[in-house]
């Protein structure tokens, strides 16, 4: 008598099947967990960037300026820079003021909002368009920035408090 080796058709289709059925189950909760974890890596490039701004102000001794890479369009999304303000005129003068960094834009699944904790303050001035460290390593005023991911259902923000000190929340909406 002699002896085959191998699968059947019938159990590789039977096997092909239980797989097939849990992907079908695992993936959203994969897709979810892909979507939190680009939150969280935006999240600490941000918390990155204000502490690296903060301990250039505070090293140099001179205002350092954080600004979205793109002032017209989409602002932050498109990522951010980090240069030292040597005439004060808040604006990056390309010579005299190189970049001491630029971080990527957002990834496709994660959008940002601005906020000013102070209201005087009106959206087109504050974070909207630049956070600025004072030679004193102090912000201008207190505010946030709000990351959220529609895929995770998942939220967080970096706060700034009128000190320079930047922390992270998890709030119950992007607000």
């Amino acid at each position: 008598m002699r002896s085959t080796r191998g699968f059947t058709l019938i159990e590789l289709m039977v096997t092909i099947a239980i797989m097939a059925i849990m992907v079908a189950i695992g993936f959203p909760s994969f897709q979810a967990m892909i979507a939190s974890s680009r939150l969280t890596s935006t999240t600490n490039a941000m918390v990155s960037t204000l502490q690296m701004a903060r301990m250039e102000a505070l090293k140099q001794h001179q205002t350092v300026i954080i600004k979205p890479k793109d002032d017209v369009t989409d602002g932050w999304a498109n990522g951010w820079s980090v240069f030292v303000d040597l005439n004060g005129n808040t604006k990056q003068d390309a010579l005299d003021e190189p970049t001491i960094a630029t971080f990527d834009a957002l990834n496709s699944t994660t959008t940002m909002a601005t906020v000013d904790d102070d209201p005087s303050v009106t959206s087109t001035s504050g974070y909207s368009n630049r956070v600025s460290y004072s030679p004193s390593g102090r912000v201008k005023s207190a505010g946030h920035f709000t990351f959220c991911s529609a895929a995770a259902q998942d939220f967080r923000s970096v706060v700034i408090a009128a000190t320079g000190r930047v922390r992270v929340e998890t709030p119950t909406a992007c607000k």
